[in-house]
């Protein structure tokens, strides 16, 4: 696997990184949540280990500033926050795994595994299909069974994904803004109309006569796969 460190404690970045590396993962390690971000932007991780509390920018705005990217993979917190308050905060902004410190070296090896077997089911899961249209959510590409593709912006990609995995259900404006741009984003109605706009335009462009997004008037949007 391809591995996210983000540790500022030098001696047990330096432990942690003989240890990942021993067992055949491939790892970068940044210090702090500056960096951390360079590399997020650079690179396609499969597993982040996040310290939770970095100089900077700390491990909790990271994890949830991943998820709201559209970050898939595995994310594991390491903190010394115990309380259950704590715990429920990291989940809530997308971590799979939360490991106290101070912690064995064998018990972070064995949660490591679990995520990447957890992560492995993912990647078998990315392309989605409805009706006749195909999303790969690896490359952020959606086309026609037999036909070209169109790539699409993050925000394009998070919203048709949402549309197409609830393919047939009403979602109305709220739920969309929650899932794609996150509760504590100011997004205007505006910001979702130009989205909706051009995403429905990559959508056109690919099968004309074509537009599976259909606007249900005062309830939200739907995704009809037969929508013609």
């Amino acid at each position: 696997m391809y591995l996210l460190l983000v540790e500022d404690d030098q001696r047990l970045t330096r432990l942690l990184k003989h240890l990942i590396t021993r067992e055949g993962h491939t790892l970068d390690v940044a210090t702090d949540g500056h960096l951390a971000r360079s590399f997020l932007k650079e690179g396609r991780y499969d597993l982040l280990i996040l310290d939770w509390m970095l100089p900077g920018v700390s491990g909790i705005d990271l994890c949830r500033e991943a998820r709201q990217s559209g970050f898939n993979g595995g994310i594991l917190m390491l903190t010394a926050k115990d309380s259950l308050e704590d715990r429920l905060q990291g989940f809530s902004t997308g971590a799979d795994d939360y490991l106290l410190k101070p912690f064995e070296p064998p018990e972070l090896l064995a949660r490591i595994e679990a995520l990447g077997r957890r992560v492995h089911l993912t990647l078998q899961e990315q392309l989605l299909q409805a009706g006749n249209w195909l999303l790969d959510c690896s490359t952020r590409c959606i086309g026609i069974q037999g036909g070209s593709q169109a790539e699409l912006t993050q925000r394009e990609f998070q919203l048709l994904e949402l549309l197409m995995r609830k393919a047939g259900q009403c979602l109305p404006r709220e739920i969309i803004f929650d899932r794609v741009w996150g509760r504590d984003q100011a997004v205007t109605d505006n910001t979702l109309d130009a989205t909706l706009r051009l995403l429905r335009k990559k959508l056109s462009a690919l099968a004309p006569g074509q537009q599976p997004i259909e606007t249900l008037r005062g309830l939200g949007y739907r995704f009809q796969a037969d929508r013609k």
